[in-house]
């Protein structure tokens, strides 16, 4: 290896640091706040901040079926969901506006919406 080499190689390196750590490094301070539809209707709007607290939203829906949301800090998803599959579940945590979390079977969503520009995400870039 020559010094060029380890020259490229090293500042490939930091590029890689900086592009998936941009998250970590810059904030996103924009005003979020997340929706909760069910069956067509608003259930809930929450405003998403920095803030440490949690927040349980037990949504109940006809014939023993539900969904159990969370927020904690200005992060939200579904922990459990009554729904076969549980692909909201696997869904995981949203931040960003845009992001939506869907549960068909239960006939819910729950997405963000903010006052930021909506960019084109990392994977379909």
């Amino acid at each position: 290896m020559k010094k060029g080499d380890i020259f490229l190689i090293i500042l490939l390196l930091i590029a890689a640091v900086l592009w998936f750590g941009k998250d970590v490094f810059w904030v996103d301070s924009a005003h979020k706040q997340a929706v909760i539809i069910v069956d067509g209707q608003v259930y809930a709007t929450l405003p998403l901040s920095s803030s440490k607290e949690r927040s349980e939203i037990p949504v109940k829906l006809p014939g023993n079926n539900y969904v159990h949301i969370i927020s904690e800090k200005d992060q939200i998803w579904v922990e459990n969901s009554s729904c076969p599959d549980k692909v909201c579940v696997k869904t995981g945590k949203i931040a960003k506006a845009g992001q939506s979390v869907v549960c068909l079977p239960n006939k819910t969503i729950v997405y963000i919406e903010g006052s930021e520009k909506q960019e084109v995400d990392d994977i379909s870039f």
